[in-house]
């Protein structure tokens, strides 16, 4: 199987955040996680990340904080991101956003994972 990715997964549940690289993995796709905004900033530029799934509710630095300064960021701007949330309705400022709720079912999961993977390859 062809390795894809990699995916970052943003998430301050360790149990979650296995579980979600866990099912990437046997699809595939080479995943990272982080336990929380800062974890995933320091991590993000030596990773380059194709995909981001990021939970917003997180100690540190949580998750809408985190996407404010990736787009901010120029090196960061383009990678797309999923929220992941138990919350229904995502906070005006990340209306954009692609948007999972929690808990996540893994198809819901693989198809964002598929239709990013694609996009991505089509523009490199």
């Amino acid at each position: 199987m062809k390795t894809r990715g990699p995916i970052m997964v943003v998430d301050d549940d360790d149990n979650v955040r296995r579980m979600m690289c866990v099912m990437l993995e046997a699809e595939g796709y080479a995943t990272v996680g982080a336990r929380d905004g800062l974890d995933a900033l320091e991590r993000m530029r030596d990773v380059s990340p194709s995909l981001v799934f990021v939970d917003l509710m997180m100690p540190r630095m949580d998750g809408e904080r985190l996407i404010h300064f990736m787009r901010a960021d120029a090196a960061l701007s383009g990678i797309p991101v999923a929220i992941m949330s138990g919350q229904t309705q995502a906070p005006t400022a990340l209306s954009g956003e692609t948007r999972l709720v929690k808990p996540v079912e893994l198809d819901d999961l693989l198809s964002v994972a598929d239709r990013y993977s694609r996009d991505r390859a089509r523009g490199e």
